[in-house]
This record gives structure tokens, C-alpha cells and sequence, in this order.
């Protein structure tokens, strides 16, 4: 955590109209992910998180006792206290009347592709209040409140866990409310959701996946089915997703291949091997290597036959 002034947060995309407003700040980066918490009086603030972080979306919990956003060019409109989910970004003035707290989490877009097929284009308030969106504020708010340094995998937990709460958030009420989802999309994109949450579980199987979303598993493999895939599939991939970010992220090179396996769901390394190959046409042993990454001599040869 680290606390940060008025030029800091402008490199966020968030600016006090009025210059001589003070605005103050924390923030943390446990990796690509980026956590922010403001708190000020009222102060009318000019927000564009697309300039700053294109490619991220914005998932922003506020709360003040008066709030009116208007879009470049438009009317201030009152809005309520609450979530607001951008997956495009945000690109607003705000008006906030008195004490007013501002928590967001900055998520990767590419990250939130595992929970919906596409991501809204549009800015979504929900002023209704659900206990996942209230569990991820004050997760984020923990987060930004532990001065200790954490540790790599610690790092990588929390990126990972907010990852998900946001990409459950969206999956459960953003997809979910734009009804533009036909019933096999629908039932395909929570079966996906589960899969990328649960497939580092080598017990994970189509079986499994069918009970988590209350499907069958013939209609469960017909939806996939109609989209070119299979469940099983999915899985696969899923897992070789996950092995790859693990092989490339120099936080765990304290894994041997064996256990990278182990933790991406795969049931040996020859079979690691073989979904890479398959996906990404290259091995665990050269995905290391190409960001020059030494071997070390405690992995097995086997991993790479």
C-alpha cells in the first residue's frame, strides 16, 4: 500500500476540477491489477480511466450522501450511491456533495473474457446492493489498508480473487440483467465461469461442471456442442491457460514443472505437455526459456519428453 497525492491519481484518470483542490489517496498493484481508495469533501472530479488505463475496466464502489455525473456534453444527472461496473471504462465529471469514499479496483478486460462471452459497452450503476459486491469492497479495502509487503504468491492471491469477484459480478449481474443472452449462451457462459474458476481441481470433469450449473450433462455438452466445443475441451484449455500464466510469471519459478502440472489441473506433466503443444505450439521447458528463465536442475527431464 502506499499513499498517493493529486499528480498520482491524475496517471489514474481521476482529477479535481478545481486545481487547488488536494485530493489524497492509496493505492495498490499486486500485478496488472490496480486498487485505489479516495475519500475527500465535495469536490467536483473529472474522470477518464479509458485515456489512462485502456485497457482495463473499472468496478468503483461509491459512497456519499450526494452524487450527479454527467457525460462530456450532457446533463448532470443525480445518480445513486452504490456499484458502478465500466467495463469500457469511465470518462465523466462528478459532483460530489460533502464527505464522499471512492474504492475501485482497475481489472484487466482480457482477464474478465473467461466469464462472458463480451463484455457491456456500457457504464452500469447498481445502487442495489448484493453480498458478492459488498465482500469484494471490503477485500479491496483490506487490501489497501495492510501496510506489510506481501509476498509474490500473496500477490498473485489477491489479483487472482478480485479477478474473479469481478468477473462474477459480471456474469451474475450485468450479462445476466442486459438479457441479450439467448438460454444456451447463457448456460454456456456460467459453465465457462466455473471451469476457468475451478480447473487448477484435477478432480474437475464435465460430471462436475454439468451439477455446478444445474444442467444435465447431454444439454450441458449439446450447448457446447453448438458453439464448437466440448466440455472436456474447455477444461483442457482452461488448464493450459492457467499452466502458461504459471510458466511465464517469473513469481513462481520456485515450481518445478512437475508441480506447475499439479497446480493447473493437470493430472502429469506429459499431459501439461501435450495441451500446450496443442494450444500454444510450444513446451513447458521453451515457454520458460523464451523470457530466459533458467531451468533448474531439480526439474525432471520427464517433463519435457
Amino acid at each position: 500500500m502506499r499513499a498517493i497525492g493529486s499528480a498520482d491519481l491524475a496517471s489514474h484518470g481521476v482529477r479535481a476540477v478545481d486545481r487547488g483542490t488536494a485530493l489524497r489517496a492509496t493505492e495498490r498493484t499486486p500485478g496488472p491489477v490496480i486498487l485505489l481508495s479516495m475519500r475527500g469533501e465535495a469536490t467536483e472530479l473529472a474522470i477518464d480511466t479509458v485515456a489512462a488505463h485502456p485497457d482495463h475496466a473499472v468496478f468503483a464502489f461509491v459512497e456519499t450522501a450526494g452524487l450527479a455525473a454527467k457525460e462530456r456534453n450532457g446533463p448532470w444527472m443525480p445518480i445513486a450511491s452504490g456499484l458502478v461496473v465500466a467495463p469500457p471504462g469511465i470518462v465523466h465529471s462528478v459532483r460530489c456533495a460533502g464527505s464522499w469514499h471512492i474504492t475501485a479496483a482497475y481489472v484487466p478486460r482480457a482477464a474478465l473474457g473467461s466469464f462472458v462471452a463480451a463484455l457491456p459497452d456500457t457504464v452500469r450503476i447498481l445502487a442495489e446492493r448484493r453480498p458478492l459486491d459488498r465482500a469484494m469492497q471490503a477485500f479491496v479495502e483490506q487490501v489497501l489498508a495492510v501496510d506489510d509487503d506481501a509476498t509474490a504468491i500473496e500477490r498473485y492471491a489477491m489479483e487472482h480473487l478480485i479477478v474473479e469477484m469481478s468477473g462474477a459480478i459480471l456474469l451474475d449481474r450485468v450479462d445476466t440483467a442486459s438479457g441479450q443472452r439467448s438460454p444456451h449462451a447463457a448456460l454456456r457462459d456460467r459453465a465457462v465461469a466455473v471451469i476457468a474458476q475451478q480447473c487448477g481441481d484435477p478432480a474437475l470433469n464435465p460430471t462436475l461442471v454439468a451439477r455446478e450449473v444445474q444442467s444435465s450433462l447431454r444439454q450441458l455438452q449439446l450447448v457446447f456442442a453448438e458453439a464448437g466445443n466440448s466440455v472436456a475441451g474447455e477444461i483442457r484449455h482452461r488448464r493450459a491457460r492457467l499452466a502458461k500464466s504459471l510458466l511465464t510469471d517469473s513469481r513462481f519459478d520456485v515450481l518445478s514443472i512437475e508441480q506447475i502440472s499439479q497446480r493447473s489441473g493437470f493430472h502429469s506433466p506429459i499431459s501439461l505437455r501435450r495441451a500446450l503443444e496443442e494450444d500454444y505450439g510450444t513446451t513447458p521447458r521453451a515457454l520458460r526459456a523464451h523470457r530466459g528463465v533458467e531451468k533448474r536442475p531439480d526439474e525432471r527431464e520427464t517433463a519435457d519428453r
